[in-house]
C-alpha cells in the first residue's frame, strides 16, 4: 500500500499585502555600466513631443547623456533619487508587458524637481516605460 500525498493548498497573497522588494536588483546590478531601452515605452501617456513646454526636452536630453556617461546603477541611483513606483498603475503596466510585479520593481527616477522617468531593470538596462514632466504618477 503507497501513502497518499498530502497536498498543501497555497493562499495567493492578497493585493493590498504585496510589497514591493526593493532589494530585486542584485549587488551585481549596481555595478554595471547604466544604460537606457526604449522597447517597452508607453507614449500614449506622455510623448516625446509633450516634453517641449518647460525645456523639458533639454533636461531630458542631458539626463540621458548623464546617465549613459555615469559610472554604474548605484552612481545613478543615488543622484537621480531612485524610488520605487509601486501603484496600482506601475503594477497593472508590468503585468501588460508580461512581467510578474512582485518580480519586477518598477521605480522612478528624478530627471528635475517634477520631471521623474518611469521604468524597470532588466538584464542591467533601464527599460523606460513613462516619461512624466510633471509628476503625475505616484506624485
Amino acid at each position: 500500500m503507497t501513502k497518499k500525498k498530502k497536498l498543501i493548498k497555497l493562499k495567493p497573497p492578497q493585493k493590498t499585502e504585496v510589497k514591493i522588494n526593493t532589494n530585486l536588483n542584485p549587488p551585481m546590478i549596481l555595478d554595471e555600466k547604466p544604460s537606457i531601452g526604449l522597447k517597452y515605452i508607453d507614449l500614449g501617456f506622455k510623448s516625446f513631443h509633450d516634453l517641449r513646454d518647460m525645456h523639458n526636452l533639454k533636461k531630458f536630453d542631458t539626463f540621458v547623456k548623464k546617465i549613459l556617461t555615469s559610472p554604474n546603477w548605484s552612481y545613478v541611483f543615488n543622484a537621480y533619487t531612485k524610488k520605487p513606483s509601486d501603484s496600482a498603475k506601475s503594477k497593472r503596466k508590468i503585468q501588460s508587458l508580461g512581467f510578474d510585479y512582485t518580480q519586477i520593481e518598477m521605480f522612478h527616477l528624478r530627471v528635475s524637481d517634477k520631471f521623474r522617468v518611469h521604468g524597470f531593470l532588466i538584464d542591467y538596462r533601464f527599460k523606460l516605460v513613462w516619461i512624466d514632466p510633471n509628476h503625475e504618477i505616484d506624485g
